[in-house]
């Protein structure tokens, strides 16, 4: 596998700009982080929030996470969101796409990483197995992103 960084990412992206693709990863993957420093793609979660009414936000935002949870918020976002070539989606719900690029996390730095942000580490994990659920039911070409520890020091 390779790092998922901003190299590999705008790499893919410009050798697939025909692809419509669809980035995937479970929180606290780095998805936002990607697309800022990238410059590339849209955030699934700001596309879809702006179109849900109020109870439709309060069910998909519940804890623990679930799978009629997941399954709702499937079906909200594949009936009003689509990608188009060239413009990268990332998010936590499978597209219709030519192309997955899957942001794997091993378990240790995802603890760490939910850890850090306050976030649920099985809400994290079973959004993981449902993402790669999908994938590997998928049949679409996919490139597999290995997420790294930030190597930046601090000072």
């Amino acid at each position: 596998m390779i790092d998922a960084n901003v190299e590999n990412l705008t790499r893919i992206f410009n050798e697939n700009k025909e692809k419509r693709i669809c980035v995937l990863g479970t929180t606290c993957t780095g998805k936002t982080t990607l697309i800022k420093e990238s410059k590339i793609g849209l955030d699934m979660d700001e596309e879809i929030f702006p179109l849900l009414n109020e109870e439709e936000t309060e069910y998909v935002c519940r804890t623990p996470w679930t799978e009629d949870i997941g399954r709702k918020m499937d079906e909200l976002v594949r009936t009003r969101l689509s990608i188009k070539p060239g413009v990268p989606m990332f998010g936590t719900v499978l597209l219709d796409a030519d192309l997955i690029v899957y942001l794997h996390i091993d378990d240790e730095l995802l603890l760490e990483r939910t850890k850090s942000r306050n976030v649920d580490f099985l809400n994290a994990k079973n959004m993981q197995q449902k993402i790669e659920e999908e994938i590997n039911n998928s049949n679409i070409e996919t490139i597999v992103l290995e997420v790294v520890q930030n190597r930046k020091k601090l000072s």
